[in-house]
């Protein structure tokens, strides 16, 4: 009497995995990860990112003043009307 031949669950798992990875390699080169870096690069001004947290623009930082008045919050980063961050204060 034959065996029967089958395959194996860890043989199984392995392939899903190296599928997956496949599939995500794929989306990076070839751009299709754009969606998600598009959306945190249009981040580019202190209002664009209080309003996108639901604020409202406190004060700009600058080289000198780098901390925000009472009641507001410091959001790191560069942007182009904060080089050294800005303040954003709930609504």
């Amino acid at each position: 009497m034959k065996k029967g031949q089958s395959i194996s669950i860890n043989t199984i798992i392995v392939a899903a995995i190296a599928l997956a990875v496949l599939v995500v390699l794929f989306a990076i080169f070839t751009g299709r990860l754009g969606g998600f870096t598009k959306g945190v690069q249009e981040t580019d001004t202190c209002a664009q990112k209080c309003l996108s947290i639901n604020a409202d623009v406190g004060k700009t930082l600058t080289e000198f003043d780098k901390s925000c008045n009472t009641g507001e919050s410091l959001i790191a980063g560069t942007y182009k009307d904060g080089q050294y961050g800005c303040c954003c204060r709930s609504k």
